[in-house]
Order: structure tokens, then sequence, then C-alpha cells
């Protein structure tokens, strides 16, 4: 061997033996203890027991514990009976405890604590890798803070970065919330939440959020959802994006908002809505379309807004709509300026100059409510100057008035119509198929009724002093051929797509009228929740799960009763 071969060969042997070299390995374990030391051997491996009060030390990692086995060759010490791990600003307390000083990884079992600041985190099984200073459980875990508590079946808290990563079964106990999910991170400083996935949040009024993830500010005033829906005591609110505001008390969904009621057949659509949970009042605006499917068709309506009113007591559970308002559904089709449908009775009520239409009949009146009685509409009561108008085959108007009418329908369609108070008709006679007129018949009562088939006014039956008069037809003038107040408004009948505008061909579903504000976006769940940690973590975890003391040599694993965390040490003493 040449000269210049030995001293490099020297210089090899030199550098594997420095301190240098050894500090990569990691820095020796340095211990003491009150008792007397022993020596042993366990798998051919030599160790040495110390026992009472034993300390050991590596850089400024300071462990206690009652008794202790120290490996020195692997540099390994198993540490049983009141063990703390002081590692500023951490202290970690447990059962027993494997230290591994070459790759300074601490793995806690049986009653961990790990205290932080206000940090508090319990567990049975904890690994925690002094220098990343992360602690990582895996077999059920708590932790809390000033503000909120999160359980889960795995979890990782990285100190240096203050945020937590929390995996299977995770639950957040918020002041006025409970949060669950399958995957959450928790910055411990501004105590916010990241969910990845399927989550519930409930109120303690007993309101539930369901979304596919988003921000939780547990101690701001708004958070931020996907894709979810709330459930209220007699609705679900959904749309595409749900904030919430923890002060005002209030939910609000952004585009594709859809409002469905429990026990109602009630679905209302529209491009925004909010839930005001303090009072139980729900608003639905931005083209609002409120649907209530019925027996043979569905009854559709439409108007600036929607507001579904709840209460304890069901007389008071009601929807109201306004302004602009429109009807549509086979066979009746109607306007107003607002409605009120009472949910107790099935009855809804149109105000303010409203107009329906029934095939060939306009019926007016200062107010007209329609009543449903198990998903079929059964009656229309005209209230205070009703007018219904009626156009024959040949254009004339058959004409009705009376303070208050009743209109009572049979498979979709007028059967008959009584006529309350001041009543009026002008009715044309026609014969020769509904073709050539005869004449008109004026009548004036109390009371009548008048029946229809196929739609047409077949016949009439008038009360109480009735006056009738009949005109030819070379004597009728334009002034007697309507009474005060005739108005033909059909030219105001809302068709289909007026009012389900959705149901368009032509209609695109993301022309929205409502803009949704800018907000950072929120992830969508990943296919593997792990990917979420940072490379280098999983590198380490991936290194350290692949450790042969995943638990101290010969003990067995310590489970949690189900996924409980029911008997987990909770007081601070150390």
């Amino acid at each position: 061997m040449s000269k210049t071969l030995q001293y490099y060969t020297f210089l090899l042997i030199l550098l594997m033996t420095s301190p240098l070299a050894q500090a990569q390995k990691g820095k020796k374990i340095r211990y003491k203890a009150d008792g007397a030391l022993e020596f042993g051997k366990r798998d051919g491996e030599s160790f040495r027991k110390l026992n009472d009060n034993v300390v050991f030390t590596q850089e400024n990692t300071i462990v206690y514990c009652d008794s202790s086995l120290f490996f020195s060759k692997k540099n390994v010490m198993e540490a049983f009976g009141h063990v703390k791990i002081v590692d500023d600003p951490a202290v970690i307390t447990s059962e027993e405890l494997t230290y591994e000083g070459d790759n300074r990884m601490a793995r806690l079992r049986k009653n961990v604590i790990y205290r932080e600041d206000e940090r508090r985190l319990y567990t049975e099984f904890l690994d925690y890798d002094l220098d990343g200073e992360i602690a990582n459980y895996f077999n059920n875990g708590k932790l809390i803070d000033s503000t909120n508590t999160l359980t889960s079946k795995i979890g990782y808290y990285f100190s240096k970065d203050s945020y937590a990563q929390f995996y299977t079964n995770v639950v957040l106990i918020a002041p006025d919330f409970t949060l669950k999910t399958d995957t959450l991170k928790y910055n411990t400083t501004t105590k916010i939440a990241y969910t990845y996935g399927p989550t519930e949040i409930i109120d303690e009024g007993g309101t539930t959020l369901f979304s596919q993830g988003g921000e939780f500010r547990t101690e701001l005033e708004e958070s931020d959802f996907i894709e979810g829906e709330i459930e209220t005591e007699d609705y679900y609110l959904e749309g595409d994006e749900l904030y919430f505001d923890d002060k005002e008390r209030y939910y609000k969904a952004v585009q594709n908002v859809k409002m469905t009621a429990k026990d109602e057949d009630v679905i209302i659509i529209g491009d925004e809505g909010y839930y005001d949970r303090r009072n139980g009042i729900s608003k639905i605006y931005g083209r609002p379309v409120m649907k209530r499917i019925l027996e043979a068709d569905t009854f559709y309506l439409t108007a600036d807004t929607l507001v579904a009113i709840e209460s304890k007591y069901d007389s008071a559970k009601r929807i109201l709509a306004y302004p602009n308002i429109k009807v549509f559904k086979q066979g009746l089709q109607g306007i107003a300026d607002s409605m009120a449908h009472f949910i107790q009775d099935s009855v809804l009520f149109f105000y303010n100059d409203p107009v329906m239409w029934n095939v060939q009949n306009q019926i007016s009146a200062d107010t007209i409510s329609l009543e449903i009685r198990e998903e079929v509409l059964k009656k229309m009561n005209l209230m205070t100057r009703s007018f219904l108008i009626s156009a024959d085959s040949i254009d004339n108007y058959n004409q009705i008035k009376g303070r208050q009418m009743e209109a009572y329908f049979e498979a979709n369609q007028i059967d008959r119509i009584d006529v309350n108070g001041n009543g009026e008709i002008l009715y044309y006679a026609l014969e020769e198929g509904d073709s050539v007129l005869m004449g008109m018949n004026k009548i004036f009562c109390a009371t009548m009724q008048i029946r229809f088939k196929d739609q047409k006014l077949s016949s009439f039956s008038v009360y109480t002093k009735p006056e009738a008069q009949f005109i030819p037809p070379h004597e009728l003038t334009e002034e007697i051929k309507f009474l005060m107040g005739f108005q033909w408004r059909n030219d105001e009948r809302p068709e289909l797509y007026d009012v389900a505008y959705y149901l368009n061909p032509d209609y695109e579903p993301g022309d929205s009228i409502i803009k949704i504000p800018n907000r950072p976006t929120i992830r969508k769940p990943e296919e593997k929740p792990e990917q979420l940690l940072p490379e280098s973590v999983r590198n380490r975890i991936n290194q350290n799960n692949n450790q042969p003391n995943r638990r101290p040599p010969n003990k067995p694993a310590v489970p949690l009763r189900g996924n409980s965390l029911e008997g987990l040490k909770k007081d601070d003493g150390i």
C-alpha cells in the first residue's frame, strides 16, 4: 500500500470515528439515577437497568422516569413509570417510553399527555419527533386549547408551524358548534379549521350544516364551505357555496340554491339564500322559484323574493313571496303582487290585484286563496270585488260579479262557482254549434251558482229576488256588453318558461344573476388525506414507521374502548 493510500485510509477512519460523525448518528444519551445500576441482556443485546428517579438527557431534552433500560449500542432508552419529557416548549408525560437517541424519536405509550402553552394533547400512543417538533398519535387522541376540543383516530401536531392534521372520525367541539369530518387541518394560532371532504356542523340550536369541505373560523364571525346544505327545523338549504356568521346567527347559500321542506312537497330554488337562525327565517332571492308537487303535476310560483318562516306553532309556519308573483300549473296560471302560503292549512293567499286563469276563465278579486287538499287543488276563494270573465267561441265575454265567490275544482278544472252577495251576470246565449248569438242574459241577485262543463259555463241558478233581462243581439250596445270593472288581461297570463325559466331548453344553468364574492379557493378532498402533509414530513413519518420499536419491546398495545377517549387523563399536573 502506498503512503498516499495509507494516508487517505487513515483520514477516512479518523473522520468516521470523529465527534462530528458521531453527532450525525445522534449524540449519546447521558443518564443518572438514585438506585443501583444493573446489567443484563435481552435478545443478545446488552443493557443497563437504571432505578429510582432516573434522569437522562440529550442535547436540550430532559427525560424523567421511575426506571429505565439503556441499550448503549443502539443509543436507545426504554423508560417506565411517571415518564416526563421536557423539550421546550413541550412537556410530555406517559407511563412508558422508547427513546431512540440516533433519530431523536420518542415513542410514548399509556396515558400520554402532551403540553405546550395552552394546548393539551391526550392519547394512548404518541410518537414525537424532537428535532421536527412533530407529535403523531395513531390510535385515538384529543387536542384541547383555550377555545376548542378536537378528537380523531389519527393526528399530527406540528409545533414549529403551529398547526395540526387530523384523520378519521374527526370531531371538533367549539363553544357554539360541533364539527364532524374525516380530514381536518387546524391552525393552532388562528383557531381556523380546514376540512377536506364530507363535513357536518351542528350548532347549539340544532341547525346542521353539511358540506364537501371548507374553512371553519372558530373565533371569527364568518366561515365558508363548498357544495353543501343547511338543515333547519323545517327545511334543507343547499348551494354551491355556504357561509355562516356565528355572531349574527345566520347562514348563507350562494349559486344553485335549493331549499326543500321536510314535511311538505315544497322546493324553492334561486341564486342566493340565507337562513336567520335567531328568528327562524329563510330568504331566497335571485330568480327564486317555488315548486309544490301535486298529485297530477307541479305547481310553480316565482317572485323577486321568497321567505320561509319557521315557528314552534304550526299555525304560524308560512312561506311569503313578493313582489311580482307569477303562477303556473296545468289548468291554472296567475299573477299577484304578494303571496302567503300557510303550511298547516295548505292554503295560498294572493294579495294586491291578483288574477288567475283557468283555461278560458279569468278570475280576479281583491284577495284570492287556493286550498290544496291531499296534493290536489280543491277550492279557490275570491274575497271582495270578485269578477269572473269567460270568453266564448265567438269572442263574447260571459261575466260574473259578486262580493265573494267560491270556485270548486274537479280533475284540475272548475266544476262550479258559488256567488255570495251582490251577484251580477252577463251570459251570451249561443246556438247552432256555439256559432250564432241568440242574445244576452243580464241577471241581478243576492246569490247564485254557476256550473261548468268542459271548462265552459253550462248552466246557472239564481236565488233571493233575482232580476233578469234578456237582450236580443240587435239591442246590444258597447255600454251594456260589459259589467263595471271589466278588464280582459289575457296578455298578462304567464307561460311555463315565464315562471320555471330553468326548464327552457335555451336556459344556461351557469347564468346566475348573483355573483359569488372573491374568496380564497377551498381545496377539494384529496385522494389520500396524507398528501396534505408536507413531503419532508411524509418522508420522515414513513421512515419512523419502519423503525422496529413502534411499541415498547414485549409490551402489547393498549387499545381504547371503541372510538371513545373516556379514561384519558385530563389533569395538568406534571
